[in-house]
């Protein structure tokens, strides 16, 4: 009677020693008692809580939320002096060990690994037109009359979590499906390109139409197509057959019925019973590739590989990826995958500059300022450069129209051409109209946006919202009272609840003043009064020219390139990235610095990591 509960509490004691979760026992009572009263359950000051960080694993899924924190606490930002309970420097320490000790254990991979699995997907926008295409043959875009996709998981429209499928899209997956048809039947050529095969004396038209739907339905499926998926198809063509319609025309509506088939309007990927984790067959696998790299489709040649079991050979996998980054499908890389990261694609229908203001920006100008982004991308891609030279290329692309605009002489034509630069103030991403214009108003420049973009988009560092009651900017720059835009700004940012992050974001749009609204260098503001670019970072780091900054920025490139890796991988797999992916990001980085940072190292690094060929029964 006396020996049981003893043993009971030394098991109870030893076994609760064996899973002692350190982050619990040592930085959540830190956390509970000098935070919980600003950011708990009763109170979220800027919107910021900290209540829910219980554990080891709840530290990993907040991770980068973390990285704040312990910046914040080692800099003595947080708690500020004016609270209560201010924590002993010992303690200071203790929080921010436990924290690191945290996301050292993230960067190495020390903790059971996981492939992730994504939900299933439908084929956006951008890729139901390119699979239609590369289906039929069609070049238009059939799908133009489908909403617009929303963006989800790293910020990109091809995660199965944000793509919904409303009643209303049902239907206008089949008024383009009719679409597509009559565009095949009204040319014969086309026709006959998309009819191979027809009945003769040696082949009836069952025998011939099976060969037609089984062609098409292996492309529209990317699978192995079997009798019981032929069967409806062959169904519906003998129905016609027989109620007198000629053989091409029999086919119409089963050829139809591939474009709303669920096996071609989504992606869907088997789960295995009874495994935890598991490589995704040759198929599932050629359709990973070809999302990624072309946003379409995989061709014959892939499902060849894959009908064959030969696509998943590590030799072959990598040997075909680069073979298809050779092609001029690659470039949806640069449209959609660049341009959402980027924000480029913003200019094509949200950047709206004034025109009165700026009448030099017509329609052929947004083209090509867009095009400029998209074609270098694209080389980056092709030629396989750097991809430092995001930060800090000595080229473009331009034409005509976009030389001027820059001040670049010697450009002639309408057509995008490679030049090189004079003014290292141009060069990169930071130099490119399509940037600058999308992270401008339409009356002014915004050194807010544009230095949140830096933050954000290329660095991977967000700032928090702002507060609600943190005021409204005017949207035009020119001013009755001859105070400058930036003068209006500093006034602004002098606020207790304003001034924490707008003295790291601010710097970075100053720098980047001499660049108008539209992406043109000046010497002067709206007012007439001389561009003031100096800016000064925390840490006393001065610069004053897009040139400085890029050398700052390409001088510590860590956080860039582990963006970048990021943004590719959660790109490649459609699914927001969780905090087991961190030593994937990590090994992806190392293998590009190995590769003195080539861009199709980094493609290619992500196609063989382990989340992009295989799939776990969890999340």
């Amino acid at each position: 009677m006396f020996i049981r509960p003893v043993i009971i509490a030394f098991l109870t004691s030893s076994l609760s020693g064996v899973a002692a979760d350190s982050f619990a026992d040592k930085a959540t009572p830190l956390l509970s008692r000098y935070c919980y009263d600003c950011h708990g359950e009763k109170k979220q000051k800027g919107g910021i809580e900290v209540q829910h960080l219980l554990s080891t694993e709840s530290a990993f899924r907040n991770h980068r939320f973390l990285e704040n924190i312990a910046k914040q606490v080692e800099d003595g930002d947080m708690p500020p002096d004016d609270e209560d309970k201010l924590p002993t420097e010992e303690e200071r320490k203790a929080l921010v060990a436990e924290i690191r000790g945290v996301l050292g254990k993230l960067e190495r991979g020390d903790f059971p690994r996981n492939p992730g699995r994504s939900t299933v997907r439908r084929l956006n926008r951008n890729e139901y037109n390119n699979t239609v295409r590369d289906l039929f043959g069609i070049d238009f875009q059939a799908g133009k009359d489908f909403p617009s996709d929303g963006a989800g998981g790293e910020g990109f429209d091809n995660v199965g979590d944000a793509l919904f499928v409303q009643p209303s899209l049902m239907e206008k997956y089949l008024a383009a499906s009719k679409k597509v048809m009559a565009a095949i039947y009204e040319d014969p050529k086309h026709l006959e390109r998309v009819i191979i095969a027809k009945p003769n004396d040696k082949t009836p038209p069952d025998q011939a139409a099976r060969t037609v739907l089984l062609t098409h339905a292996s492309l529209a499926f990317r699978k192995r197509v079997t009798d019981e998926d032929l069967a409806p198809l062959l169904n519906a063509f003998n129905e016609r057959l027989a109620g007198g319609e000629a053989y091409e025309d029999a086919l119409r509506v089963p050829l139809q019925s591939l474009l709303v088939h669920p096996a071609f309007l989504f992606r869907i990927e088997e789960d295995q019973a009874g495994k935890e984790e598991w490589r995704v067959n040759d198929f599932e696998l050629a359709t990973r590739l070809s999302y990624f790299l072309w946003a379409s489709m995989p061709d014959r040649r892939l499902l060849k590989l894959a009908d064959e079991g030969k696509l998943s050979e590590p030799a072959t996998l990598r040997a075909e990826a680069v073979r298809m980054l050779a092609d001029p499908k690659a470039e949806s890389l640069a449209r959609n995958f660049a341009g959402q990261w980027l924000g480029f694609e913003e200019l094509r229908e949200n950047s709206e500059p004034d025109t009165k203001r700026f009448p030099t920006f017509t329609q052929n100008l947004r083209v090509a300022m867009y095009r400029e982004s998209v074609e270098f991308f694209n080389y980056l891609v092709q030629a396989n450069r750097p991809a430092s030279e995001l930060i800090n290329a000595s080229y473009t692309f331009v034409n005509a129209e976009l030389a001027q605009h820059y001040g670049i002489t010697g450009v002639s034509g309408s057509q995008m051409q490679k030049v090189e630069l004079s003014d290292p103030n141009r060069g990169g991403v930071i130099g490119q109209a399509s940037i600058l214009t999308a992270t401008s108003l339409p009356l002014r420049t915004s050194p807010v946006k544009r230095g949140k973009w830096i933050l954000d988009t290329l660095l991977g560092t967000p700032p928090p919202p702002p507060p609600p009651d943190a005021g409204v900017l005017p949207g035009d720059d020119k001013s009755t009272s001859g105070l400058s835009f930036r003068a209006t700004l500093e006034m602004h940012r002098k606020r207790a609840t304003c001034a924490a992050c707008h003295e790291k974001i601010d710097p970075l749009g100053f720098g980047l003043e001499n660049f108008d609204a539209i992406g043109r260098w000046r010497t002067t503001d709206a007012n007439g009064a001389p561009i003031d670019s100096k800016a000064v970072l925390p840490g006393d780091i001065a610069f004053s020219t897009p040139a400085e900054l890029k050398k700052l920025l390409a001088g510590s490139d860590d956080l860039f390139l582990r963006n970048l890796a990021r943004k590719i991988l959660g790109y490649s797999l459609g699914r927001p990235l969780e905090y087991y992916d961190e030593p994937v990001i990590s090994e992806l980085v190392v293998k590009l610095r190995k590769d003195e940072l080539k861009m199709q190292t980094l493609i290619l690094s992500v196609v063989e990591s382990q989340p992009f060929q295989n799939r776990s029964a969890k999340r």
